[in-house]
């Protein structure tokens, strides 16, 4: 009895050492992993989304933190003037779980530029759909103020892929929420890009 209480007080020990360890682990690296998912995924999507952007673009990256949710920012910023960003936003709802969105904004036409998909857990080959350029071209030149940002089966603008509705449901409210944030704070966005606030 005295071995098995033993055997199980060192079992226990074990499992707590490598509890504690792996979340000091965890936490150490989410800086770096947070830097690695910007400069590889959100950056290029960035980029791809505005256009030609400037040399210094993927340095005057900030966020903007509201109701503990943290904006990831990209502003396009030219001859002291921020003339358009792209903005990381979570859609909810998709099929396999949230999806992450990338969506342009021309800030002098009020209009969407483009948008890409920066994170899905989707089912490769249907849910994944959404994620084509192709597909996502349905948002180019979309005005913030005046489009129904929502399927057309809910009375939207917006057309769903065939086959994948709920992860198409999922880009479009990731689409409406980058939307609406930039109309909430476009002062404060441009004020910040111009501030050469970088990073957070």
């Amino acid at each position: 009895m005295r071995d098995i209480l033993r055997m199980v007080l060192v079992l226990t020990a074990i499992c707590l050492l490598s509890a504690f360890s792996l979340t000091a682990l965890n936490e150490g690296l989410a800086g770096q992993i947070a830097k690695q998912q910007r400069d590889n995924v959100q950056v290029p999507r960035a980029r791809e989304v505005l256009g030609e952007t400037p040399a210094d673009f993927a340095e005057r990256y900030f966020e903007i933190e509201v109701d503990g949710v943290s904006w990831a920012v990209f502003p396009r910023v030219e001859g002291g003037r921020c003339s358009a960003i792209a903005l990381e936003s979570t859609g909810r709802g998709g099929y396999a779980g949230d999806v992450k969105v990338i969506a342009g904004v021309d800030l002098e036409s009020g209009a969407i530029l483009g948008v890409r998909v920066t994170q899905s857990s989707e089912t490769p080959g249907i849910g994944s759909r959404v994620a084509e350029p192709s597909y996502l071209r349905v948002y180019r030149g979309r005005p913030l103020k005046g489009t129904a940002f929502s399927l057309r089966a809910e009375g939207g603008d917006i057309e769903a892929v065939s086959g994948a509705t709920r992860t198409s449901a999922a880009v479009v409210d990731g689409v409406r929420r980058a939307a609406e944030f930039v109309l909430a704070h476009r002062d404060e966005i441009v004020r910040r890009a111009l501030g050469g606030q970088a990073g957070s």
